[in-house]
């Protein structure tokens, strides 16, 4: 991977950039689907 990340700088740049940005979109996903405001807050009902 060394070797590979000193010839091609701009690549290996490109895709660690585009895979962070699959993980936070994936995180934003699940948070979204999982997460707050899905369930009504508890202290509504009194």
């Amino acid at each position: 991977m060394a070797k590979f990340n000193q010839e091609h700088p701009t690549l290996s740049f490109t895709l660690k950039t585009v895979f962070y940005f699959v993980v936070i979109l994936l995180l934003v996903y699940l948070y979204g689907y999982y997460g707050a405001g899905q369930e009504p807050f508890i202290y509504n009902e009194f």
